[in-house]
This record gives structure tokens, C-alpha cells and sequence, in this order.
């Protein structure tokens, strides 16, 4: 990273509040590339962390303003920070109040489990972006109750409370991110998220990197297996036993393997599966991998089968790799396989629709060959990590001004440049070029 020695506790400053109950998946994927992006574009970043500290990289330059604070406001299960209790908000207050902050971001999962948190944020005068990155919880999971010998039906005041708390803390949000249109529609319409502090920035993939050439030597070799692969967690959500099932309805002349990359709790009941199946012998159990390029390069499809999902990086980097994919219908999985321009959509947990989409697959090598590269070049466009990167940048920068006191922070002139000679701001905090 090139960033100069020059008084770099001037440069804008964020925390970041986040949680990481597991050390891989899409949200750590999304803080990694996030904070990479702040460094390199000189931002100080505080890491408000609960959970697994995955910022621990050797090849992190220690003189680099990344500090890693566990705070562990959220345990495991993601409570600890839901309840608006003044205690806690106080407290949170003091700690942002503490690190001087000029914007916070806290990276959400279902129901905004940072509430207190922002509440403090907001307290100790520090502008807050909430990023929602899965798909609201559904509001009917506790059922209404019964009164008077279930003559009477219930209001259902669990719902109305959990919609209200979790829109409390929305409100107080300076600007709320989405991942896809969908989750975005999602909130404003069951959650009533105000839509005026709603954007939305996709997740972003990485440039594809050359695979080994022993493994490209395999790829569309009529003699080599047709290959159906799955990169991700092996946990009950995937619902991997569902691709199980459809493999074992296919009957094709051509020789078949599933590769599967990844852990999880879920693995040896899968494996189980696969045998009662008779499948066992088309399976290959590959273990997780840091190598998700050369793990495509081995696969003719990818395969998702999860029956809630807002945007997957997995089906993101197949597409990346020029993959065709198969996903369920739930979610903005629709949305980003550019609704059947890019991939293939079946509805969630249906094994008779996934083993047709699989058969016209495996049939078609054209038709792979097409869906894959025309998935390439709308990824590679619209999901660019530089691109993306520019768009958090932009949109961190104009909301930390308004606590600098400044309209923007390195914001292009008029023609698309950027005026360095800016005179620093009234705090000292020189004007930073994206």
C-alpha cells in the first residue's frame, strides 16, 4: 500500500463496528476489502470488533493507522447490543466520544443487533451508515397468540416491537447501504426504512487470477467429468443436501463429479447423504481453500441452493470466473444473475426443478459456455472492486463532512479534478484525493 509517512493522524477517520461470529463469509469478506480500500485511500480506521479478529495478516504494515479494538459488544448468538438501555448507550457513547471518530459504520446483519451502539454513536455527535447486508428476518417467525381459549386472536406485539426497535435505530442513521435493490425494497416496505437515506452498493469482486495450467487443461475436455461444484460453508442453510438430491435424479451419458470446497458443521452428514444416496463415489470432499480461482477453473457449474440469501459472493466469483450458475430464487440472487441473462434461478428447495435446470446444463455445453461469459463481462463491469471501492469512498467522505464542516472530502471540481491545493480545514484535516 502507498501511503505517505506525512502526519497521517490528519486523515479522516472512521470506526468501524462489525461482528464476526464465523471467520470466513460474505460480511468478513466485505470489512476486509473495505478497510484495504480506507488505508489505501488515507483513512485512519478503528475496528470496533466482536468476535474472531480477522484483520491479524503478517503482511499488514504495522505502521499503518489500523487499530483493532475487541469491544465484543456482540456475543455468538448476536445479542448483547438489541437492548436500548441507557447503561449501554452511555457506555458506547464514552467509547466513541474516546476515539474522536469522524464517521461510524456498522455492518448489520438481520434486525440491526447494533442498536445501542449507534444510539451512542449518534450521542457522542459522531455521523453513523448502517450497511444491511442480509435479508430482514421474517416478521411472522413468532406466531401470534391465542386469548380466551383461542377465541380472541393475538396483535402480535412481538412483531410490532421488534419492526419498531429495529427502525429506531434506521432513523437515526445518517445514510442506510444495501447490497441489492431487493434487500433495499425489502426494509422500506416491511421495516418502513426511510428510502431518502437508502443507496445501494453491490458487493465487489476482485480481478480474476490465472489458474494453474494443469487445471485449465481440464476444462472442456469431452473426456474429462462434467463437474457441478459448491466454494462456501458446509452449514445447514445451504442446503446442500438439496444439490445432493437432484445429482442423484441425474442420468447422463457423460462421466459426473461434484467438488465441494469448504467446512462446516454439516459435513459429515452430508457425506452420510451422499452414500444413502449412491452418490458417494461422484463426490469429492475438497476441504476449505484460499485457491477459490483454481477451485472454479475445476467446475463446469456452480451451485447454490440456500433458501434465504441476499447477494453471495460465491455465485459472484463463479461469475467472475465465467461459471455458469444455477441459484434459488430467493433474495436478490434473481436480481444478480441479471434475472436469467446471466445464470439459471429455480425456486428454493425444489429438487425436481434443480435437476431440470442441471439436465439442460449438462446438455448444453453452448449454452454454459455463453451464460459464463456473458456473466464475466457484467461482473467484472459492475462489481469491480476498484468501482465499488470508489462509490464507499464517496459516500463515507460526504457524510463524515458534515461533522468536518466541509462539503466534501477530495470531492472532483467541476471538469473531474481534484484541486489539490485545497487549504486544510478549521479541525486540520487536509482534503483527501479518492
Amino acid at each position: 500500500m502507498n501511503i505517505p509517512a506525512s502526519q497521517p493522524d490528519r486523515w479522516p477517520h472512521l470506526v468501524l463496528v462489525t461482528a464476526n461470529p464465523i471467520p470466513n463469509g460474505g460480511m468478513q469478506k466485505f470489512t476486509r476489502q473495505l478497510v484495504d480500500t480506507l488505508l489505501t485511500a488515507h483513512w485512519r480506521v478503528t475496528v470496533a470488533l466482536s468476535g474472531d479478529n480477522i484483520y491479524q495478516d503478517p503482511a499488514i504494515d504495522e505502521q499503518l493507522p489500523l487499530r483493532i479494538e475487541t469491544v465484543n459488544w456482540l456475543d455468538t448468538t448476536m445479542a448483547g447490543d438489541r437492548p436500548y438501555r441507557w447503561s449501554i448507550i452511555n457506555a458506547r457513547r464514552q467509547w466513541f466520544r474516546r476515539t474522536g471518530a469522524d464517521v461510524a459504520l456498522f455492518v448489520q446483519s438481520s434486525n440491526m443487533p447494533f442498536r445501542a451502539s449507534i444510539v451512542g454513536a449518534r450521542l457522542a455527535g459522531v455521523p453513523v451508515v448502517v450497511t444491511q447486508r442480509t435479508m430482514p428476518w421474517i416478521r411472522d417467525f413468532v406466531p401470534s397468540r391465542k386469548h380466551c381459549w383461542g377465541l380472541i386472536s393475538g396483535l402480535g406485539l412481538h412483531n410490532h416491537k421488534m419492526v419498531w426497535r429495529t427502525r429506531i435505530a434506521a432513523l437515526l442513521a445518517n445514510r442506510i447501504v444495501y447490497n441489492n435493490e431487493n434487500v433495499r425494497r425489502c426494509y422500506e416496505r416491511d421495516y418502513r426504512f426511510p428510502r431518502r437515506k437508502g443507496q445501494v452498493i453491490v458487493n465487489a469482486v476482485r480481478p480474476r487470477q490465472e489458474f494453474k495450467a494443469d487445471e485449465a487443461s481440464i476444462i472442456n475436455q469431452e473426456s474429462s467429468p462434467v463437474t457441478i461444484g459448491y466454494v462456501g460453508r458446509l452449514a445447514s442453510e445451504k442446503r446442500l443436501d438439496i444439490l445432493l438430491r437432484a445429482v442423484a435424479c441425474l442420468h447422463i451419458d457423460r462421466p459426473l463429479r461434484i467438488l465441494i470446497y469448504g467446512d462446516g458443521p454439516e459435513r459429515n452428514k452430508l457425506s452420510l447423504l451422499a452414500e444413502a444416496l449412491g452418490i458417494a463415489d461422484h463426490v469429492q470432499w475438497m476441504g476449505a481453500t484460499d485457491d477459490i480461482w483454481s477451485a472454479y477453473a475445476r467446475m463446469d457449474i456452480v451451485c447454490l441452493c440456500s433458501p434465504r440469501e441476499s447477494s453471495s459472493n460465491m455465485v459472484l466469483e463463479a461469475m467472475a470466473a465465467g461459471k455458469a450458475v444455477v441459484v434459488s430464487e430467493v433474495g436478490g440472487l434473481p436480481e444478480l444473475i441479471g434475472f436469467g441473462r446471466l445464470g439459471v434461478s429455480v425456486p428454493p428447495e425444489n429438487v425436481e426443478a434443480l435437476t431440470d435446470a442441471l439436465v439442460g446444463l449438462l446438455a448444453g455445453h453452448e449454452q454454459r459456455r455463453a451464460l459464463g461469459e456473458r456473466a464475466e463481462r457484467e461482473v467484472t463491469n459492475t462489481h469491480d472492486a476498484e468501482r465499488v471501492g470508489h462509490q464507499w469512498l464517496a459516500l463515507l467522505g460526504e457524510v463524515a463532512a458534515h461533522r468536518l464542516g466541509r462539503l466534501s472530502l477530495g470531492r472532483p471540481r467541476a471538469g473531474g479534478r481534484v484541486d489539490k491545493g485545497a487549504p486544510d480545514s478549521a479541525d486540520g484535516i487536509p482534503a483527501n484525493q479518492y
